[in-house]
């Protein structure tokens, strides 16, 4: 298994609590369906993480250079931003409730971090892949979490 040492930051202009987001991603990053199917294991720490996952609001997306209307993540980088009102809301085009969603969310974003790209749906009754923009739609794609 590959350790993947992250740190979890709500950014100043968000309110959200910091330990409530902390215990969802860290929920997400171990579903066994996830990355961890992959050969990777997440460990929360507080200094010195490979991965900082921040909440950030669609304003401060746009700060960075990211959509205001997406979540974003540095392909192979270090920087993983969940947009706050994506992970409030969801994303209705996506066709998941807002946990499994949430999952997607968490999942695609990690998936950039680990050097993946954005792929398209394979074909009509097809699992979306995690790496599909889901929150964009899923076509004709079956809604999917699973890596």
């Amino acid at each position: 298994m590959k350790i993947i040492r992250y740190s979890v930051v709500v950014d100043p202009d968000v309110r959200f609590s910091e330990k409530e987001f902390a215990r969802d991603i860290a929920i997400y990053l171990s579903d066994p369906s996830g990355w961890e199917s992959k050969g990777y294991e997440f460990e929360e720490v507080t200094s010195n993480p490979e991965v900082i996952i921040h909440m950030t609001s669609p304003a401060g997306l746009l700060k960075v250079g990211c959509e205001a209307g997406l979540s974003c993540a540095e392909l192979g980088g270090k920087h993983l931003r969940i947009n706050s009102m994506r992970w409030v809301m969801g994303a209705e085009p996506s066709k998941l409730d807002l946990a499994n969603y949430r999952q997607y969310l968490v999942s695609h974003e990690m998936g950039h971090i680990l050097g993946h790209d954005h792929t398209k749906c394979p074909g009509p009754g097809q699992p979306a892949p995690i790496m599909m923009q889901q929150t964009k739609g899923i076509g004709k794609c079956k809604p999917n979490t699973r890596v």
